[in-house]
């Protein structure tokens, strides 16, 4: 009888595992959105003139609402970071299912002298 594994078969989500992947995320977009919002999308020393905008001979004097917005941003950034490693991770995971299942069908080859797909 052959024994058939299916390696493909991902295990169950459990809630820690459904934060992580998306709750984690949302919530840092959330958050990036709130400060964005209260500041106002504001950036000070932001100037069209690229001539005034030397930064060593002005100084670099930042307000409260320049902070938010760039943490805000920050915030989304990490969000979409988090949200491309699971990618990546899950990517690595469905590979090592199918190297798994080669190497049984290499194995099957080298006992029997044919593919298990023939």
């Amino acid at each position: 009888m052959r024994r058939v594994l299916d390696i493909r078969r991902r295990p169950e989500s459990g809630p820690l595992v459904l934060f992580v992947r998306w709750g984690l995320p949302l919530l840092f977009v959330i958050f990036g959105i709130v400060l964005i919002v209260l500041a106002h999308g504001h950036l000070s020393g932001v100037q069209d003139n690229a001539a005034e905008s030397n930064v060593f001979t002005s100084s670099t004097f930042t307000d409260r609402d320049s902070v938010l917005s760039a943490v805000g941003v920050a915030s989304i950034v990490i969000a979409l970071m988090i949200l491309l490693l699971n990618w990546m991770l899950r990517m690595n995971a469905d590979e090592s299912g199918d190297r798994a299942k080669e190497d049984e069908a290499r194995e099957y080859f080298r006992r029997t002298g044919h593919w298990p797909d023939d």
